[in-house]
Formats: structure tokens, C-alpha cells, sequence
């Protein structure tokens, strides 16, 4: 026990502990070779480099570039140069196919492995995990390592496929074919680890729920055998489908339910890491969080298919651990119909969803910081804090001096002296009314005894702040307009015969703090 324990105090928790049971993990290669890299590096006898053609072999990840790259290719130029025969049965097949996949992948591998956003039963845990090896994007544990290291480290070097970094391309296409650099290895080894000691922990707390989170054994296994599964769900159940269920060659349906199903589910994903983080992307979005390049495609219904209800991409950012994609219920969303219905057959629980009072803080917060932007960008003339000061006295005798010598116009609107000489040929009540409030207090006629001013008006009146009168009670004369309000409004309330004050915050008979351009 530490010696806070001890006085009472709160024990700092031991992460370290939980990491270290990592032993029944096999270290990926990329992290084996990482140490043969650094123990060259600290002995200086180790003088060899590779040629830079070898050195960039090397960085061809080749189980990945055969299944995301040679395969799809392949697959496309199939179908380009033989045009398909129609078989209805096959069709079918072919879409049901692919949307056990699609949701293996992205309510199984994405949203309740990467993201804990649900827990769903073991049986269920268990199909997601065989039909999610047929989709050809790794195991369950190596998919959900890059993609928490990608919400991690976004738009940084330790992104796996960082499109700021690397470029479109590359957030498409190009990761799935090289490896990352040296610190994205790293970071994707050590979020390896915590998923497997967080998995192991919960596991052995939970070993008789049959609705859980990610089953530990269920991770190593799908791991160990990942690529058997792959051949089971690519080869031999097309294979199966068309000895007993479908009178085809059995190349035809391991071509379109292996090959070509798998493909479309990969560049649906690779669409959603390349679209979806394309800042600039002319029909997308960012209401929630614009410092990272995550972005919700305004395509409606069209970049729902084509992402499978990934879309909003920016809401995904914000609230990972949201079950949904996007807070509208009108959206294409397979994903979240389908844990929803594995909930209503008692199959899954404790599904999180975000407070609508989070979504409605991150809103109003992108808003506020838009418009602070621009605010920022416009004029709004001296603040009022850092005005000098004057007597409403030397005011007045400012005033009738600068108008006496060089035609300045100096007016008082609440409490501020305002230099209106610009504005006084521009004036649309005409040269007299401004030169008549020349020395003197022009606030209520301002505020509505002559004309109650817009918006635009005060933000004008801002930009031409030069002092602001420091009298705690002004004795500066009102206009003759503004005298006669008084008077009409004086007895309008009976109060004929009391004196009246009038104070820089306070505005006689106006029940409403005037202060021009109040954004500023």
C-alpha cells in the first residue's frame, strides 16, 4: 500500500500492473523489428543501410496489400474486361452476404470491439467475429489498435493514415499497402496492449455474463486463427453455397460472394478514412469540432450508402463512444437499427447514448467560436475600458472649441464621447440635427426621442469612440429634442417638479442600458 493509502489518501492507480498482462500476446513483427532497429542503433559498430528501394520493400505490409490491393484490383478489372452473367440467386446471395459483413464490420469491429459502445451477447460477439475476418481489414485486435491510435494521434505522424500528413491517397489507399512510421508502430503496439489488459481484466471480473463487452478468449482466438477464418468465410462457403445452394461454378461464387463482396465492404470503409477527413471537402461539415479534419458529408442519402451510415463523421469524433452516427433519426444508419434490434431481443444492453444536452453544449460551443472568428475579423472601434477619461465640463469645452476651430463634432451618447465629424455630411436627419447636438447629450434622442437607431447605426457610432465622460452625475446640456421628451414623458408620470438625474450607466426615462455595439 502507498503511503497516501495510508494517510487516507486516494491510492493512484497502478496501469502499469494491468499492462503487464500481456504475456499470452504474440508481439507483432513490426515491433520485433522496431528492437532490431534501435539495438543498432545504440551499437556503433552497426554501420549497415539498406538501399532505398530495399528500405521502402520492407515497409510493403504484404498481408494487407494482398487483400486490399491485389484482390480488389484484381476483382475490378474483372468485372471490366468480362461483363457478369445475371443469376437472381446469386444476387441475392451476394447482397445478403454483404450486409452480414457491412454489419460485422461496422456495429462488430468498430463500434462494440473498437468502441465499446454496447455490450451484445457471446453468440453474437462470436458471429461478428468470423464474418468481420471475411471484410480482409485484419483481426479484431488489429483493427481496433489502428483505429483507436488514428482517434488517438488524428491528424498527427502517429495517425496511421493521417490524410494532413500523407495526403488523400495515402488516407485511401496507401496505408493499407505500406506500414506506418516507426512512431505509428509504436503507438499502435502500445494500444494493442491496453485493449488486451483491458479485455483480460473485464473478462476475468465477468466470466459468467453472457451479455458482456468484448470477450478476451473471443480476441486471442479470432487473432491466433484469423487467417483460416478468412479462407472459411472467402473460399470455402462460396465453395458450400455452390455445391448444395446455388447451380454455379464454384470459381463464379468465390469470386462474387469472396472476392467482390469483400472488396465493396473495403473501399466503403477506406471511402470513410478519406472522404471523411477531407477538410475542404466542398459538401461536408464540421457543427461540432473543426480543430481536427473529421467532417459529416451533406451528401443526404447517397454518402449514407456509400459509408454505410458513417457519414457524420465529425459527430463520430466528438462521442466515439456513441452507438449511433448522428443524433437525426431520418439518417441511413444499418449499424444502430441493428444493435437497437439486438436490444429489443434482449440480446444487448446497456447501449450509450449521448445526452442531448452534450451535443447542444458542442453546437453552441463551434458556433460561439465561429462567430468569435469573425467577430474578430470586422472593426468595432476603441473598447470602452481602454478610453481615456474626461469631465462632462471639459467635454463641453472641448466640444465648442474643436467645432469653433476645426469643424469637429464632438457628441455625447451615453456616457462616451463620440467623434461624429465623419458622419455628419452622411447623416440621414440632415446637417442640423447632428450640429445642433454638437457639446451636448444626444442619448435619448438617439435612443428613440428623435429615432430609435438600428444595430447597424451603433455599431457605426462604435467605431468613432474617443473618450468616455468619468462624472458620476453629468451636467451636460440635452439637446432641445431630447428636452422636450423629457418634459412630455415628465408629466405623462406625474413627476413634474422633481429633478432629475442622470448618471454614465443610467439614461434618463429609458428603462433599457443603451451601449453602442455591444459585441464589441
Amino acid at each position: 500500500m502507498s503511503d497516501e493509502a495510508q494517510d487516507g489518501g486516494i491510492p493512484e492507480f497502478d496501469y502499469t500492473e494491468l499492462l503487464q498482462q500481456t504475456i499470452d500476446v504474440d508481439v507483432p513483427s513490426q515491433v520485433q523489428e522496431r528492437v532490431v532497429e534501435t539495438a543498432a542503433v545504440k551499437n556503433p559498430t552497426i554501420k549497415h543501410r539498406d538501399h532505398p528501394l530495399v528500405h521502402l520493400l520492407k515497409k510493403v505490409d504484404v498481408g494487407s496489400t494482398i487483400f486490399c490491393i491485389i484482390i480488389p484490383l484484381f476483382s475490378l478489372f474483372k468485372l471490366i474486361l468480362s461483363k457478369p452473367a445475371y443469376n437472381k440467386d446469386l444476387l441475392m446471395m451476394l447482397a445478403v452476404y454483404w450486409f452480414l459483413s457491412e454489419i460485422s464490420l461496422v456495429a462488430g469491429y468498430h463500434r462494440f470491439f473498437t468502441h465499446s459502445s454496447y455490450q451484445v451477447h457471446i453468440a453474437i460477439q462470436f458471429c461478428m467475429a468470423v464474418v468481420g475476418a471475411s471484410c480482409g481489414l485484419g483481426s479484431i485486435l488489429d483493427f481496433t489498435s489502428q483505429h483507436m491510435v488514428h482517434h488517438r494521434h488524428i491528424d498527427t505522424e502517429k495517425d496511421p493514415h493521417s490524410q494532413s500528413v500523407y495526403g488523400y491517397l495515402f488516407s485511401l489507399w496507401g496505408h493499407r499497402f505500406f506500414r506506418g512510421n516507426r512512431k505509428s508502430i509504436r503507438a499502435i503496439a502500445k494500444c494493442r496492449e491496453t485493449i488486451v489488459s483491458t479485455s483480460r481484466a473485464t473478462y476475468d471480473n465477468h466470466t459468467t455474463q453472457l451479455i458482456r463487452s468484448a470477450s478476451y478468449p473471443l480476441l486471442l482466438w479470432q487473432d491466433t486463427n484469423y487467417l483460416q477464418l478468412w479462407v472459411l468465410t472467402n473460399l470455402l462457403l462460396p465453395f458450400v453455397v455452390s455445391k448444395y445452394f446455388i447451380e454455379l461454378p464454384v470459381w463464379n461464387c468465390i469470386f462474387y460472394l469472396g472476392f467482390v463482396r469483400m472488396s465493396i465492404v473495403q473501399q466503403q470503409w477506406l471511402i470513410i478514412g478519406a472522404l471523411c477527413h477531407w477538410k475542404n471537402f466542398p459538401l461536408s461539415k464540421q457543427p461540432f469540432d473543426d480543430s481536427k479534419t473529421a467532417v459529416d458529408l451533406t451528401l443526404g442519402w447517397i454518402g449514407d450508402i456509400l459509408t454505410f451510415g458513417e457519414a457524420n463523421h465529425n459527430f463520430h469524433h466528438e462521442f466515439p463512444g456513441d452507438y449511433r452516427n448522428g443524433t437525426d433519426n431520418f439518417t441511413i444508419d444499418p449499424a444502430k437499427w441493428v444493435i437497437s434490434a439486438l436490444q429489443w431481443l434482449n440480446l444487448a444492453k446497456n447501449l450509450h447514448k449521448v445526452s442531448q444536452e452534450q451535443i447542444e453544449k458542442c453546437l453552441v460551443q463551434q458556433q460561439q467560436k465561429i462567430i468569435d472568428e469573425e467577430s474578430a475579423k470586422l472593426r468595432w472601434g476603441i473598447p470602452i475600458d481602454r478610453l481615456p477619461g474626461m469631465t462632462s465640463q471639459q467635454f463641453v469645452k472641448l466640444a465648442k472649441d474643436e467645432y469653433a476651430k476645426n469643424l469637429k463634432a464632438y457628441v455625447a451618447i451615453d456616457g462616451i464621447v463620440h467623434d461624429v465629424t465623419p458622419f455628419i455630411y452622411d447623416h440621414p436627419g440632415g446637417v442640423a440635427l447632428v450640429e445642433t447636438s454638437i457639446g451636448k447629450d444626444a442619448t435619448q434622442a438617439f435612443n428613440g426621442a428623435v429615432y430609435s437607431h438600428s444595430n447597424a447605426a451603433r455599431n457605426l457610432l462604435a467605431t468613432m469612440r474617443v473618450a468616455v465622460i468619468t462624472d458620476q452625475t453629468s451636467t451636460i446640456q440635452t439637446t432641445r429634442w431630447e428636452q422636450n421628451s423629457i418634459a412630455d414623458a415628465t408629466r405623462r408620470n406625474g413627476m413634474e417638479g422633481q429633478e432629475v438625474g442622470r448618471t454614465r450607466k443610467h439614461v434618463t426615462f429609458t428603462r433599457r442600458n443603451y451601449y453602442a455595439a455591444g459585441a464589441a
